[in-house]
């Protein structure tokens, strides 16, 4: 049977009974925490995707300056678009969808409208897109249309040298980080990406990526099966001999540096059996020059790109 985090919190107790359950618990969970951020364990890769739809522009949008209101005519939208990003023109801001009053034919843009007020054809359709909740960072995008890796180390300001006005429509070369956002359903801000260029149609870009570990107190979540339950205790036990007690007249009988020095070297021991037990599983720590060989998506620096941003 695998070793449980009550289970673990329980010998903790058995050893340092004056520290108390939640206390024994706090230092399971934060053991296990720094076990987890100690290195991208292959059982925290998993797959995502980033899905586009079609682009929609049915109709005519009016919009207000300084208003988040944009009033659809000739329009169908509704709740599916929530969360698109909305524009104008090339050289107006993207702005991304809050909410849709179907019945009204509204959207509730993200930032007021900074234009002039206007009646003009308008686009909706997926500039950015966020990961998993349980996301950390990318170990790699790809499209397998095209067969090749997509970049994911270009940041906006870059990003905004080579194209200000998001003009470049077509297949994606790159994933940018852009900000952080609350998607529906979502309570707390999420990593967003900017896919570009822009993807206009319906398309799927796979990609893998390290999660975040779940937290031990978090309801229904369980020990990794490859993660040993000695190695959480160890450590639960050098805070355990770190700590003093309550106070000066109620002092921690398991309190003892020397103690505390022994079980972290007996859990660097341990860590090093698990992550080369780990890397059997999946390399992470080696890495061959024939990584930059593989293919990349090509960045639009040719005489068409040039041509558009001549000085």
């Amino acid at each position: 049977m695998l070793d449980t985090y009550l289970g673990i919190a329980g010998k903790v107790l058995l050893r340092c009974p004056m520290a108390g359950p939640l206390l024994a618990r706090d230092w399971v969970a934060n053991s296990f925490r720094r076990v987890a951020e100690r290195r991208p364990w292959s059982w925290l890769i998993k797959q995502g995707q980033f899905v586009t739809y079609p682009l929609y522009h049915t109709g005519v949008a009016t919009v207000a300056t300084g208003s988040t209101t944009a009033t659809g005519v000739a329009t169908a939208w509704d709740s599916t678009l929530v969360g698109r990003q909305f524009r104008l023109t090339t050289t107006s801001p993207i702005y991304t969808i809050l909410t849709v009053d179907a019945g009204a034919q509204t959207l509730t843009l993200d930032l007021p409208w900074g234009g002039a007020s206007t009646t003009i054809g308008y686009e909706i359709y997926n500039a950015y897109a966020s990961p998993p909740s349980d996301f950390n960072y990318f170990l790699t995008v790809w499209d397998p249309n095209f067969n090749w890796q997509l970049h994911t180390g270009i940041s906006q300001t870059e990003l905004n040298a080579w194209d200000a006005q998001r003009s470049n429509r077509g297949q994606a070369y790159l994933v940018a980080p852009r900000d952080y956002y609350t998607p529906a359903g979502e309570t707390v801000p999420l990593p967003r990406f900017e896919i570009w260029p822009h993807v206009t149609s319906a398309y799927v870009l796979p990609f893998l990526y390290v999660a975040r570990a779940t937290d031990l107190q978090d309801s229904g979540s369980i020990l990794p099966r490859y993660i040993r339950g000695d190695v959480i205790l160890e450590m639960a036990l050098a805070e355990a001999a770190k700590w003093p007690g309550p106070s000066t007249d109620k002092v921690n009988p398991y309190f003892n540096p020397r103690l505390a020095l022994a079980h972290e070297t007996r859990v660097e021991y341990m860590l090093s059996e698990l992550e080369r037990q780990d890397e059997e599983i999946s390399i992470m720590n080696v890495r061959y020059d024939t990584i930059t060989r593989l293919p990349w998506a090509p960045l639009p620096m040719d005489s068409s790109f040039w041509q558009k941003h001549a000085i």
